[in-house]
């Protein structure tokens, strides 16, 4: 079988792989609300609280009860870490919906719902009010709208890259040129379509009931200041492919990799400015190969076979080889940097879905590498010496690394629709606990003074009961003690654990294996405020 054969299997396996991920929808995570969804209570609450792992600011915080009817709020708070709103002194019993929407620290539209219980409402009437929640309507639009911008985007700016590589080195300049001017063209002005449309599915995500000062507070988001320059930066490179000069190219260019550096992961992240660097390195260095991989596929269609002989100019196999030669820094350098990106947002956990997405990126990238350098040392020299079939299969595997790069930039809009493990779960302290036959990873979320959620898993011991008791002796509190409820087999959370204080806790850990076993341990654990 031949080695295109066992590619496309592994194309093939890529997709099957990724199709089965789960995705992880929002940016800023909601740690707890006030109610609780699905709290049956006997008396009205006086508020409404939402408690984030960030800052967020609402853009919609709704009370609907039995009826439909919106219920006013007062003293709302709609921004930081805990937006709220004083519900009315007289709350009729029955079920009531709570709707929020909210943009996150990162630009990225969050929202949501939750459902409560007040006097002695049938039961029945909170079940079919959770069943009836739905899902985020513009989650995939936005998804693929995201993917025909990044693959747009990098696309002009690596393709009238691709001119200044071929300009005056191959008889078929020319040519190439004017292909590459009417594609960048017809590419710059869809992305730039589908900027628009990104921006009012955004809208339509934050805002219910659209209105002019919304979308003035939407413009001066770190997303608003975004879209505007990869709006600016596409014009210019629309007026540089209809004759403009050269040094057009270059500063539009940078204004559409600059456009994405603000809107996404990089500003909430714990280095931002090295981050956003890294980012740019890495757009940058996508573009170059997208580009060049077209160029490469564009001088490969005009091969021609004459009498057995390839009809081939040693100029065209030198602009190839020179895209070879940098390409062999170029292409490392984006990986490392997407690596570094990937470490900063401690997204590399293969339990978590983004951590699964971005594993399956880098595999998929590394492919793309092997084939690449399959080019450059067996295929590229065999075409040089005119060897017909060496031309041929370079452009056929050209193509498949052209559908692999449209792959990883589909990844990378799932990547950046979703919250890395360093953001999504919040600040966090975690502590992992190994024995011969397994292990225990603890984690508090948020790790800040107040109320927190603990996760407890458990590999390779079959725990049946576990217990906790939290003490700060430097500040003379007292052990407080809590039963972690199983959420299932290994899992286990506790939810609302007060610790009041800043400080270096102490942790023990009771861990009941059998009804003649268990695990006792004891940890330390820094709480501190953020």
């Amino acid at each position: 079988m031949s080695i295109l054969f066992w590619i496309r299997v592994g194309l093939l396996c890529a997709l099957l792989w990724v199709g089965g991920i789960r995705p992880v929808f929002a940016h800023a995570s909601l740690l707890s609300t006030f109610p609780e969804d699905g709290a049956m209570l006997q008396e009205a609450p006086a508020q409404v609280r939402l408690v984030f792992n960030e800052p967020v600011q609402l853009t919609q915080l709704q009370v609907l009860d039995s009826n439909g009817q919106v219920l006013p709020l007062e003293n709302l708070v709609s921004s930081g870490n805990a937006p709220q709103g004083d519900l009315p002194a007289e709350m009729p019993e029955g079920v009531y919906i709570v709707s929020w929407r909210a943009i996150s620290a990162d630009s990225h539209p969050v929202g949501g719902s939750f459902v409560f219980l007040v006097g002695a409402a049938d039961p029945e009437l909170l079940r079919a009010a959770r069943a009836a929640q739905a899902g985020d309507p513009f989650y995939w639009p936005l998804v693929g709208v995201s993917w025909g911008i990044y693959l747009g985007s990098l696309f002009v700016v690596g393709v009238l890259g691709w001119w200044r590589l071929v300009r005056g080195r191959s008889g078929t300049a020319d040519e190439i040129e004017l292909s590459a001017e009417a594609w960048a063209f017809a590419a710059a002005w869809l992305t730039l379509s589908l900027t628009l449309v990104a921006l009012g599915l955004h809208l339509a995500q934050l805002y219910p009931h659209f209105a002019g000062p919304e979308l003035l507070s939407v413009l001066i988001s770190p997303y608003g200041w975004g879209t505007g320059l990869r709006l600016v930066g596409l014009g210019i490179l629309i007026w540089a492919c209809e004759g403009g000069p050269r040094w057009a190219n270059g500063l539009g260019s940078v204004a559409v990799i600059g456009s994405f550096l603000p809107i996404g992961h990089a500003l909430p992240s714990e280095y931002p400015a090295g981050t956003m660097a890294l980012l740019g390195l890495h757009l940058a260095g996508s573009a170059f190969w997208l580009g060049g991989l077209w160029g490469v596929e564009r001088l490969l269609s005009r091969l021609r076979q004459r009498d057995g002989v390839l009809e081939w100019t040693s100029q065209s196999a030198g602009v190839i080889q020179r895209f070879s030669d940098v390409a062999t820094w170029a292409v490392p350098g984006l990986v490392l940097a997407g690596v570094g990106m990937g470490g900063i947002h401690r997204g590399w956990d293969w339990e978590h879905p983004y951590g699964q997405y971005l594993w399956a990126k880098l595999l998929l990238v590394l492919m793309i590498v092997g084939l690449g350098a399959h080019n450059k040392l067996r295929l590229l020299p065999a075409l040089r010496e005119g060897v017909w079939s060496a031309g041929r299969s370079l452009r056929q595997i050209v193509r498949l690394e052209l559908v692999g790069l449209v792959l990883v930039l589909a990844l990378t809009s799932f990547l950046v629709a979703q919250a890395p493990p360093g953001q999504g779960a919040g600040p966090a302290c975690q502590e992992t606990l190994s024995w011969p036959e397994g292990s225990l990873r603890l984690q508090i979320l948020p790790c800040r003074p107040g109320n927190n959620r603990i996760q407890v898993e458990v590999k390779g011991i079959p725990a049946q009961e576990l217990s906790l008791e939290f003490d700060l002796p430097a500040r003379g509190i007292p052990p407080l003690r809590r039963q972690a409820l199983p959420r299932e087999p290994g899992q286990f959370e506790v939810e609302d654990v007060l610790l009041p204080l800043a400080g270096e806790w102490q942790l023990k850990v009771r861990l009941l294996v059998s009804d003649f076993e268990e695990r006792r341990e004891q940890v330390r654990l820094r709480v501190e405020d953020r």
